[in-house]
């Protein structure tokens, strides 16, 4: 069937279920239904309507240029190619090779962005965001009642996996064009670098099982086409109920003005690694990129009392040269208030009103007075004093604290009287 028919077929179809609604009782409507048939026409049109735009990628050409080179031996096979509306089945396309062997070209894919040689560029990008929010399973059911994008789960295990592959490969060249592209707010004065660690599971390859039972597993296909990748991970199976946890990282750059306003944050992740190594490089590379472009930034390190951050901390410090304006070190708040919270229950009550008040007025004195440190570190240990039990957050908190604000990262107040 020509594409032209395809495309007929599909908006009479659409007339016809248009006439079959308008003709309907309204008190026999079911609106479940309408809708879902609405989506199955639109879907229908949408295909032929992609199918065309494939076939007006595609080229007859004897011979193509691809990255400078020639490829001739032009044969025309078909394929599937799937779209947010569904797979379009069977296109012919003209496929290429260079002397008449070795590996093929596509010049349709090449033209349109198509991931891994079959999925849209907005289909991919879909499937990924799926992945990236929930299980497999649970993308594949959510995608069925959208009733877009409708994919296998072994799909939705697959492709994200061989995008991320690919990008790896690639790594430095992306980052370099997404910094070079990454403007810095005007008003900035500070920057503020951050790490941190989520704990993740990880469903290795030998974890779970797929498929028939094998002394020697072959690798996962991302890496029989692309090779492995990078440094070894951690362990992907522990016999915790066939999956590991491992700490992936986090790094965020945020930017602030002169009073203290943010303005702009940089987001940045890699799942686990030995010593968020990969992280680190990248957060230091992004610093001094952005030291370069506007020279006399300020730079705060803030993080957890994780001694491996603060090292890497250090280092980097001693390495952004002469354009770095101001520089501190600051133990994140938050992570304070992960002692403070648990020793103010220990003392009045698990998530008592008054645990609750007292951990807020130990967060904001620490925040917001000169002897803020001191004054909460009296306070627990007094209070520490009149208990018979259950004092060791109490104690945890204190060492917590003591230890951060003798390493001089507890400076709030002189932070805040910076603006900056």
């Amino acid at each position: 069937m020509c594409n032209e028919s395809r495309f007929d077929q599909a908006t009479w179809l659409l007339s016809e279920f248009r006439r079959e609604v308008l003709s309907t009782p309204p008190e026999s409507m079911d609106l479940l239904e309408i809708e879902r048939r609405v989506h199955e026409k639109v879907n229908g049109l949408g295909l032929a309507l992609m199918r065309e735009v494939f076939e007006r990628a595609d080229t007859g050409a004897a011979e193509v240029e691809i990255h400078g080179e020639q490829w001739g031996n032009r044969r025309v096979y078909p394929a599937t190619y799937t779209t947010v509306f569904g797979d379009v089945q069977d296109l012919p396309r003209s496929t290429y090779q260079r002397g008449g062997r070795g590996r093929v070209a596509v010049p349709l894919e090449f033209r349109l962005g198509m991931v891994e040689g079959r999925y849209t560029p907005r289909m991919a990008r879909i499937m990924s965001r799926a992945v990236a929010l929930m299980p497999e399973h649970e993308a594949e059911s959510l995608l069925e009642e959208l009733g877009v994008a409708m994919v296998s789960v072994s799909t939705l295990h697959r492709v994200p996996r061989a995008m991320a592959a690919r990008h790896e490969i690639q790594r430095e060249v992306f980052e370099r064009q997404v910094r070079e592209r990454d403007e810095i707010p005007a008003e900035a004065v500070t920057l503020q670098a951050g790490v941190d660690g989520v704990m993740v599971p990880q469903d290795g390859e030998h974890a779970a099982a797929r498929g028939r039972k094998t002394e020697s597993p072959e690798p996962p296909r991302h890496e029989q086409r692309y090779g492995p990748l990078g440094s070894d991970p951690p362990a992907d199976h522990d016999d915790q109920e066939r999956r590991a946890w491992h700490e992936a990282s986090v790094g965020t750059l945020a930017y602030f003005d002169q009073e203290g306003r943010r303005l702009k944050t940089t987001y940045l992740g890699r799942m686990p690694e030995a010593n968020k190594q990969t992280l680190l490089d990248t957060l230091e590379q992004e610093l001094q990129a952005a030291l370069a472009e506007k020279p006399g930034l300020n730079v705060i390190f803030a993080s957890d009392g994780a001694r491996s951050h603060w090292a890497a901390f250090e280092a980097i410090r001693k390495r952004l040269g002469p354009n770095v304006g101001h520089t501190m070190m600051l133990v994140d708040l938050f992570h304070v208030a992960e002692y403070l919270t648990p020793a103010a229950e220990a003392i009045w009550g698990k998530e008592s009103p008054e645990a609750k008040l007292n951990a807020q007025i130990w967060r904001e004195r620490i925040k917001l007075t000169d002897d803020g440190v001191d004054s909460v570190v009296a306070s627990l240990e007094y209070r520490r004093s009149l208990m018979k039990r259950g004092k060791a957050p109490v104690t945890k908190a204190i060492k917590y604290i003591r230890k951060q604000h003798a390493l001089g990262r507890m400076n709030y107040v002189d932070a805040q009287a910076r603006k900056r």
